[in-house]
């Protein structure tokens, strides 16, 4: 390889390896803003602002804020659905919807502020899986909970009744484990909302 070739090769690997710090420094910033401002008041200046890069240099990484939300998204599910991917087979519905309670329990914890930006958006997810953002509904399995019924492990409900008192329920504790200040350990939560579970779309 030619010194040239050499060079060039060298400040390609250092302008990928700057553009991929921006980019990560501006999804952090905007997850951060997001969620205290909500995607209508947020403004691509301030998230530059707080990243500590130009205007500029967001959008020459993200077209627009619609881009950098949907970005927000879909680094937090695609880390979701890796969690969820470890999981192992599991035969009994109740045990792997358990299982997936658990797994989205820790991973929110861990993550307040794409909590909260879950939280801003998720009033009316309970109510119809469609209203998720895009890609986010892969993880609205509607297919387990009928599978659940049928088997006889969930109630004998409809299935889509079922799955929407889970996300609404699981909101509701996301809620108030945040308006306390979050002082409840994670996995104490993990615990008392798979014990709600339990109790209310199981059959005993």
């Amino acid at each position: 390889m030619s010194t040239e070739a050499h060079v060039s090769r060298t400040r390609e690997r250092v302008r990928q390896a700057r553009q991929e710090a921006y980019r990560a420094a501006i999804l952090e910033a905007a997850e951060q803003i997001f969620a205290d401002r909500g995607y209508a008041a947020a403004k691509v200046q301030e998230i530059a602002e707080a990243a500590g890069v130009a205007t500029g240099t967001v959008y020459a990484i993200f077209p627009g804020k619609r881009e950098l939300y949907r970005a927000v998204h879909r680094v937090n599910l695609e880390e979701l659905a890796r969690r969820y991917g470890e999981i192992p087979a599991l035969d009994s519905c109740r045990e792997l919807l358990l299982a997936r309670v658990e797994v989205a329990t820790r991973f929110l914890t861990e993550r307040p502020n794409y909590l909260r930006v879950y939280l801003r958006e998720a009033g009316r997810w309970g109510f119809d899986a469609s209203e998720l953002p895009a890609g986010a509904t892969a993880f609205v399995d509607a297919d387990l909970y009928r599978r659940g019924v049928a088997a006889g492990e969930l109630r004998d409900e409809d299935p889509e009744l079922l799955q929407s008192l889970v996300m609404s329920a699981n909101q509701v504790h996301f809620y108030h484990w945040l308006k306390a200040g979050m002082r409840e350990p994670a996995e104490e939560l993990v615990t008392r909302i798979r014990a709600y579970h339990e109790r209310a779309i199981f059959r005993a």
